[in-house]
C-alpha cells in the first residue's frame, strides 16, 4: 500500500511540474505614446524678459543718450508698454532639420560669439536632467539690432524647434546684452545625450543670419537630458497567464499508468 501512495503521489508530481512549464507567462507593460511638450522662460540683465511692444529697425549710426539709457531694459522709450509676443514667428514652432539645411543669408553681419549652457532639475539624481538654460552673446556690426532666436533639440544631427523667442536688441558687440533661454522639458523625451542647435534671426528681414550648433561649441553636444514625466518611472506590470487544456490531459495519463504498474506489481506479489 506504500508503494501504491509513493507511486500515485510521484506521477501527480511529475504531472504538475509538466503542467508549471507547459503554461506561458507573459509579463506586458504598458507603453503609451507622449506629446513633447516643453515650456520656457526668458531672462536678460539677471531679470525676466518682457518684450517691447515694437522695436526700431537696425541702425549703423550713434545711439542717443535716450536711447543709451533704455538700453539696459531692451525700449526704445520709457513710456512704452510691454508685452510678450504671442503667436509671433511661431512658424518655426515644431520644425525639424539637420545642419545641412541651415543657410545664412547674411555674410559677417552677425555671429553668435558664444553660449553657455547650465543643466538644472535632476529629481532622481540619475544623471539626466529635465530642465536647462543657454546663454548666449550675439554681436552685430550694427550699432544696434532686433533679432530673435530660434531653439532646437537634437539627436544624430536631427533637430526640434522647442522654443521662439521674443525680440531683443542686440549691441554692436557689447558684452553685456546676453540673452537667457531656460527650457523645462515636461514630456516626450526618454533619457539620453541631446545636442542643441540656436539660431539667430533678423526681426527686420526674418532672415537666419547667424547659428551654433553642436560641430561650433562642443558644450552644446551631448547633453544628458530628460522630461520630467521620466524623472519617477511607476511601472505597472500586468501578468497574464493562459492555461492550456492540453496540459490537463497529461495527469490523468500519468496517474492511470501509474495504477496500471501498480496492480502490476500487486499482481506478482500475489
Amino acid at each position: 500500500m506504500k508503494k501504491l501512495l509513493f507511486s500515485l503521489t510521484t506521477y501527480s508530481a511529475i504531472a504538475t511540474l509538466q503542467l508549471a512549464l507547459m503554461s506561458p507567462v507573459h509579463a506586458s507593460t504598458e507603453n503609451s505614446a507622449q506629446n513633447k511638450n516643453v515650456t520656457s522662460n526668458e531672462y536678460r540683465y539677471d531679470k525676466p524678459f518682457v518684450a517691447a511692444e515694437s522695436l526700431l529697425p537696425k541702425t549703423s549710426g550713434a545711439l542717443t543718450s535716450e536711447e543709451k539709457i533704455s538700453q539696459s531694459v531692451d525700449n526704445v522709450e520709457t513710456d512704452q508698454q510691454s508685452l510678450a509676443k504671442a503667436g509671433k514667428h511661431q512658424q518655426h514652432l515644431a520644425v525639424s532639420k539637420s545642419s545641412s539645411d541651415i543657410v545664412v543669408s547674411s555674410i559677417n553681419e552677425f555671429w553668435i560669439y558664444e553660449s553657455w549652457v547650465t543643466l538644472e532639475q535632476d529629481i532622481d539624481y540619475d544623471g539626466y536632467h529635465s530642465t536647462f538654460s543657454i546663454e548666449f552673446d550675439a554681436d552685430t556690426i550694427f550699432t544696434r539690432a532686433p533679432v530673435y532666436a530660434v531653439l532646437y533639440l537634437g539627436k544624430n544631427d536631427v533637430y526640434e524647434s522647442i522654443h521662439v523667442s521674443s525680440e531683443f536688441y542686440i549691441y554692436s558687440e557689447d558684452s553685456t546684452d546676453t540673452f537667457t533661454i531656460e527650457s523645462t522639458l515636461v514630456s516626450g523625451y526618454p533619457p539620453g545625450e541631446y545636442d542643441i542647435l540656436l539660431e539667430l534671426y533678423d526681426a527686420d528681414t526674418e532672415m537666419l543670419v547667424a547659428y551654433t550648433d553642436a560641430y561650433d561649441d562642443s558644450a552644446l553636444a551631448y547633453l544628458p537630458l530628460e522630461s520630467e514625466n521620466n524623472e519617477y518611472v511607476v511601472e505597472d506590470t500586468v501578468v497574464i497567464v493562459e492555461e492550456h487544456g492540453g496540459a490537463w490531459s497529461l495527469l490523468p495519463l500519468c496517474l492511470l499508468g501509474g495504477i496500471v504498474l501498480v496492480r502490476r506489481r500487486i499482481k506478482r506479489n500475489i
